[in-house]
This record gives structure tokens, sequence and C-alpha cells, in this order.
């Protein structure tokens, strides 16, 4: 329950947590594909809870919005906002998710919250996720999939939103394929009864997202269907990064919030371990680091800002903002050389390589093996492209695939035992 008026004196001595475009959602698989039970609103403003998770964090932590940001975000834009948000924690209060657990043959019902509080007179609410979603949303290692917070917060139909994770799970294969039309309702959490006709459906649906995501997310989508006579039996979703979106990248209020985020809160929000950031504000200061923060995220931007932590260290400690040009300009449209290219193919590799260990096409020694020659490959001729076009080094910064990292560093082993037997 919220609580009374009584919470009315209470004062602050903290700033409420930000709310940012480019701050990062990590789920687990399993939770995108949960039937969630929300509004739009509602699932609008879990997100921007679930943005707040720190990398580094083992427990949830409790978080404080202010009840105005909270209804900008949400686009609530009537005078009683104060009213339309608190009515909006009462019944998120009450939903519960449902995961199915294919592995241990169960299904978890749990509530969103553990609790919830709107301070009277303060303009203030506070939320805290349940400990039961845990497992879905801190400590990921392995099938979870991330996107920045602008791809579903102007999303205006919940479906868009839903067939937006459902997709983006699924980016590195370039496709997503639905058995039956059942199927699809069923993972997209469309009601018994409603769009009993594909054509409506088609319509009002797969149509209105295919148009919403291209204009306002990171992917966009074809659809192939599948035919039996004239009914349509399966539908494929064809996933493509959506390119056009780079402007919303440059649009997003990323500079202000490196300009004003509390510094500790800065540098763990681009997973910079505790130690380490103390230790970087100590030997440099807070304007210097800011300022080179500032310079790998303009440079860096469209890749997932949780990739690039150990870039910012570099950064911070070669002073990148104030160097001088000493390689050629790096074009990230060149797959060539671009490190987001790799990181990508890197990722569809990974993706490959567990689809085939699930199946049980291969080993898993051997779908390894493969995976690992296969990632070699794809690292060598990059660093070997830069080294020809005369770009920068490749680091192991630049890589944030576990299996990436792995490679890169047998590479350079190998590179190093080369040059030593060279020298002897």
């Amino acid at each position: 329950m919220l609580p009374a008026d009584n919470h009315e004196q209470i004062e602050f001595s903290f700033e409420p947590d930000p709310i940012s475009d480019h701050f990062i959602v990590t789920e687990s698989n399993v939770l995108i594909e949960a039937k969630t039970n929300l509004t739009l609103h509602e699932e609008r403003l879990i997100y921007i809870l679930a943005s707040r998770i720190h990398p580094e964090d083992t427990q949830f932590k409790t978080h404080f919005f202010k009840v105005s940001d909270i209804a900008e975000r949400l686009d609530i834009k009537d005078k009683n906002f104060y009213k339309r948000v608190r009515d909006l924690i009462r019944q998120l209060q009450d939903k519960k998710v449902v995961i199915e657990e294919k592995a241990t043959r169960s299904v978890l019902e749990a509530h969103w919250l553990a609790s919830a509080r709107y301070f009277q007179g303060k303009g203030l609410i506070e939320l805290e996720f349940a400990e039961q979603l845990k497992p879905y949303l801190l400590q990921l290692k392995a099938n979870f999939t991330h996107f920045k917070l602008w791809n579903i917060l102007y999303l205006r139909s919940s479906h868009s939103l839903k067939l937006y994770k459902l997709l983006k799970q699924y980016l590195p294969l370039g496709k997503r394929k639905f058995n039956s039309i059942q199927e699809f309702k069923a993972y997209m959490e469309v009601e018994e009864g409603q769009y009993d006709r594909y054509s409506h459906l088609k319509n009002r649906v797969i149509l209105t997202a295919q148009k919403e995501l291209a204009n306002k997310t990171d992917i966009r989508f074809e659809l192939e269907e599948k035919k039996v006579g004239t009914r349509v039996v399966s539908i494929t979703f064809h996933i493509f990064k959506n390119h056009k979106m780079t402007e919303r990248e440059v649009l997003n209020d990323g500079d202000s919030v490196i300009l004003s985020e509390p510094i500790m809160d800065l540098l763990a929000r681009f997973e910079v371990k505790k130690k380490t950031a103390l230790e970087l504000v100590s030997q440099y200061g807070e304007e210097h680091v800011r300022e080179n923060i500032k310079y790998v995220y303009e440079k860096k931007q469209n890749q997932e800002v949780s990739s690039i932590a150990g870039y910012i260290v570099k950064a911070i400690e070669g002073n990148y903002a104030d160097s001088k040009q000493q390689y050629s300009n790096e074009e990230e449209e060149n797959p060539k050389v671009s490190t987001t290219h790799l990181n990508n193919r890197i990722s569809q590799l990974v993706f490959y390589a567990e689809q085939i260990i699930k199946e049980k096409v291969q080993s898993e020694k051997v779908a390894l093996e493969e995976l690992y020659r296969d990632i070699w490959n794809a690292i060598d001729q990059n660093m070997s492209n830069r080294e020809e076009m005369r770009c920068r080094p490749l680091v192991l910064e630049d890589l944030y695939h576990h299996h990436g990292k792995t490679v890169f560093l047998q590479i350079e082993n190998q590179q190093l035992k080369r040059l030593a037997q060279q020298s002897q």
C-alpha cells in the first residue's frame, strides 16, 4: 500500500535519480518473453526503474524519482499529473509478471515491485523491484538483451514495445520466425478474442509497430508471410539495424547528463569499477574525467554504452580529449575497420554457436572450437585492415563480448611470442 500523508515533513539530503534517454536497460531473454501484464505507462515506468540498475549491483536498490520527471517521460500532460502518477503506482503494485522457466519446467508469478512510496507534498516517489526478479535483471552474464531507454520510451503502443524487445533479442541472428499466428499472439500478449482475423492483427499491430520501430528505435523489420492457400500460417520478421536513427543518438540528452550527473554515478553508469573510479577522480580531477567521458561518448555513442568501460579508463589516463590526432579517422560505417561491425559479427557468431549447441547439431567442444576459429579470423582481419588504413590499433576495450576478449588476448600473446622469437 502507498503510505498516508504523514510523510510530508520528511526532509531529503539527496538528489532524486536522473532519467536519461541514453541509460541502458539490460534484462534476461526469459523476462523479455514473459507475460508482463502491463499497460504502456506501467511498462515505461518499469523500464525507467530498470535503467537505474548499475552493472555492479548485486541487490536491488531503492530509487527516488521526481513525479514531474516521471510524468514528462510517460507523456502525462494532465494538470493533475501528481494524482495520475500516484494512481499508476497503486495499479502497478498489484501487477504480476508470469515467467516460464523451460530449464526448470516451472512457472514463476511475481509482483514487479517490492515497495512503492509516494511522498505527499514533496513531489517524490520511491520504487524498488521485487526480490524474485533478481535473476532476470542483475549480474547477467549470458542470454540477455540490452538497449538504450529511448528505444522504448517514446513508443505509443504496448504492442510496438513488446515487438521491439522480441526482435531486438534476435537482432544478431537477423530474423525471428513464429510458427503460427497463435504463437505470435501469445508472445505479444494479445488478449483472447482480440484480432481473431489475421488482417486486423497485421494492420493494427504488425504494420503499426513496423512504422513506429522504423521511426523511433534502433531496429527495423520486414515481414515475410507463409501461406497455405490464402491463409497465412506463419510469419518471419527480418530484422535490421536502423541507421536512420543515428539522429536520435545525436539529439538525446547524453551530453547534459555527462555534465550534470554526480561523477561516481556517471562512472558507474559506464561500468567503471568503484575502486578504479575513486582512483581516477583522485588522480586526474573531476573536470578531466568528465571531459574524457564526453570525448568517448561522442566517439562511441552508436555503440552500447555498457561496452566501453575500459576505453573510458584509457581515455582518462591518456587524456584522449586533449591529445593530437595520431591516426587516420576511423570510419564506423566501413566494415573493414568498424569496431561496431566487428562486435556485431562476434555477437552473431556466438548466437549461432549457442543455437548449434542447444539443438545438439554439434558437441559443445566442436562448436566452441569453430566459434573461436571464426572469431579469430574476424579480429585478425580487422587488425590487418586497421594497420593497412593507418587507423589506431585495435585494443581489448574495443571488444565487449567475453569470447571476443579471450580470442583477442590469444592473438596478442601469439604476436608477443613471435616478436620475442624474432629478437633472439
